[in-house]
């Protein structure tokens, strides 16, 4: 199980010691966080498969970069900001396919609907193997 904590830690007086400030579980892909002013523990938790590929791949390659982002308080504005980017770019190409397609675009003409979201679903798939290699995976 890989548990990344913050080096700073705060006093949480309903468990009477001191707990990092900040926790990244990669495996559950859960960020937690002890509010100072509400004296309550946050949780996030992500569900989507590529930022689970993601941690996993930076907890193997690059710890270092998520141990900082951990310390710095950063972790949840960066896996919100990459959980964005990759589905905006999948959404993108998938929409650019769709416009340049002649298939797809037959089946548009003939209200082949069947067709259409089969296409559909294997663009995303290919956009998401392009965007994978691009985003997820560094």
């Amino acid at each position: 199980m890989s548990r990344y904590k913050s080096e700073q830690t705060v006093y949480n007086p309903l468990k009477k010691k001191y707990v990092p400030l900040w926790i990244l579980d990669t495996n559950t892909m859960s960020v937690t966080h002890f509010n100072t002013d509400t004296l309550a523990v946050e949780s996030k938790t992500y569900n989507t498969d590529f930022i689970r590929y993601h941690l996993h791949y930076s907890d193997s390659k690059y710890p270092d970069r998520l141990r900082r982002l951990v310390n710095d308080g950063k972790v949840i504005q960066y896996l919100d900001d990459l959980e964005l980017k990759v589905s905006e770019a999948i959404s993108r190409q998938v929409e650019l396919w769709k416009q340049t397609d002649s298939c797809y675009q037959k089946a548009v003409l003939s209200g082949d609907t069947e067709k259409m979201l089969g296409l559909e679903n294997c663009f995303v798939h290919m956009a998401r193997e392009a965007v994978f290699e691009c985003m997820v995976y560094i």
